[in-house]
């Protein structure tokens, strides 16, 4: 007998030290969650329990190989828990004939349904899987059972409803808060298909008016009766303007319209939040309005003249310059060089009758050697008198202009007043040009 109590007791500790292994494990919504072999029959043959997340009370979901849970599903070797639920995060635990429980699994749901978003009285549309025999719907931030929608063994039990399924699409005409939440599209055996989670948000507008000023106020998208508040800029208390579709204030400015209220005219106190709700108190839209007073007209037209007059001061300046730079280049190009001319000089201010003569242009590359003089005495022919030179010099001949840049101003050559064919004017080959002298005193009558 105690052979038989301590081969029990060491077969026990056996055992458990077997299943000592702990997991952790994170399952998507509505997938199968499948137990470690060691807790399937026949190596396991005890009880299976579970402890909610959000309570401590434990239960039993399996003793043994019966199942206390109809979606947990036994076999040899298999033991699986089907379409997880939020309600299934928490802890099992086993334990081996009637001993305390000791935990093997913690369970963690987490979303991995498809999320959609659309602006309320909007439509929505979806695709289903062919396979699809039923669809659910839970509320968001609600774990009750999700409610059955459509159903294909009787497809008109929806008929009049927003949920309408075509074909293989899956419609809601307008949809709005009270459509927020996940929708679950299964087969027959319950298992799931698809599972898409849709927001349906408020609309959202905003209108800037100065004082004065009319502003209509749109509906939201669709047909409902609404009821309209509106929260002054800074404050916190809202006014009910209209309820249930009728105005309820006094303020004469305000009025309904087919697509919505008008006020006309706005004033700074129309500055703040106006709400849309439905029947059901769904948010629709928040407009928010900010109304500002508007510059004073008399300097509007001082301002477009101020900015007219800037415009066409700029454009003169900048004409004038272009045009004074094109003159001052149009002047430097165009302007030629002029050649000094030769001076005369006159003795008496009665000018001798006669021809006069100016000098001769100068060549361009003439060579003389430093201070070369023209050689020779003027010897005069017998019809011409000795006429000394000016200033006493001699008969010499003035010194040429040539590289001697020592050299002064050119001698003046003095000639008598005659008549001289071009032939007998002098010649001098190494002169550049001489200037020419005229004298009454000089003028001899010749036979």
């Amino acid at each position: 007998m105690l052979l038989l109590l301590y081969v029990t007791t060491v077969s026990c500790v056996l055992f458990v030290g077997s299943f000592a292994e702990f997991f952790e494990k994170r399952m998507c919504y509505g997938r199968t969650l499948r137990f470690p072999d060691t807790y399937t029959p026949p190596h396991f043959n005890g009880q299976l329990y579970f402890t909610p997340k959000k309570s401590e009370s434990r239960k039993l979901v399996m003793d043994k190989d019966e199942a206390k849970d109809p979606r947990l599903h036994i076999s040899i070797g298999s033991v699986k828990l089907i379409d997880l639920t939020e309600r299934d995060e928490g802890m099992f635990s086993v334990s081996i004939e009637d001993a305390m429980p000791y935990d093997v699994i913690k369970l963690q749901i987490v979303e991995c349904a498809y999320k959609r978003y659309r602006n309320y009285g909007r439509p929505y549309s979806n695709t289903v899987p062919r396979q699809t025999e039923f669809v659910e719907f839970t509320p968001l931030h609600d774990e009750d059972l999700p409610a059955v929608l459509w159903n294909r063994t009787n497809p008109q039990g929806n008929k009049g409803s927003r949920w309408q399924m075509k074909g293989s699409i899956w419609e809601i005409t307008s949809v709005s808060q009270a459509d927020s939440g996940y929708y679950n599209f299964r087969k027959k055996d319950n298992t799931l298909l698809s599972r898409i989670c849709l927001t349906v948000k408020e609309n959202n507008r905003h209108y800037n008016k100065n004082v004065n000023e009319l502003l209509l106020i749109q509906n939201p998208p669709g047909d409902a009766t609404w009821t309209v508040t509106f929260t002054p800029a800074g404050e916190l208390e809202n006014n009910t303007l209209m309820e249930a579709g009728n105005l309820v204030t006094d303020d004469r400015r305000i009025r309904t319209m087919p697509k919505g209220i008008e006020i006309n005219p706005v004033n700074i106190t129309d500055s703040g939040t106006f709400e849309n709700r439905d029947l059901q108190g769904h948010l629709a839209q928040i407009v928010i309005v900010e109304v500002d007073e508007p510059l004073p007209s008399v300097l509007h037209p001082y301002v477009y003249i101020a900015i007219i007059g800037g415009i066409i001061f700029a454009v003169v300046i900048c004409c004038c310059c272009v045009k004074k730079c094109c003159c001052k280049n149009s002047s430097s190009k165009s302007a030629p060089q002029t050649a000094a001319a030769p001076a005369v000089y006159y003795h008496d201010s009665i000018q001798p009758e006669g021809p006069s003569y100016s000098a001769a242009p100068a060549p361009n590359n003439s060579y003389q050697p430093m201070n070369s003089v023209v050689s020779g005495e003027h010897t005069p022919t017998p019809l011409e008198p000795s006429v000394e030179p000016l200033g006493g010099q001699g008969g010499d001949s003035a010194p040429t202009f040539g590289s001697d840049c020592r050299s002064s101003d050119p001698v003046s050559k003095f000639e008598p007043k005659r008549e001289l064919t071009p032939s007998a004017v002098p010649h001098v080959s190494d002169s550049t040009f001489y200037d020419v002298y005229t004298s009454d005193k000089l003028n001899f009558n010749f036979l």
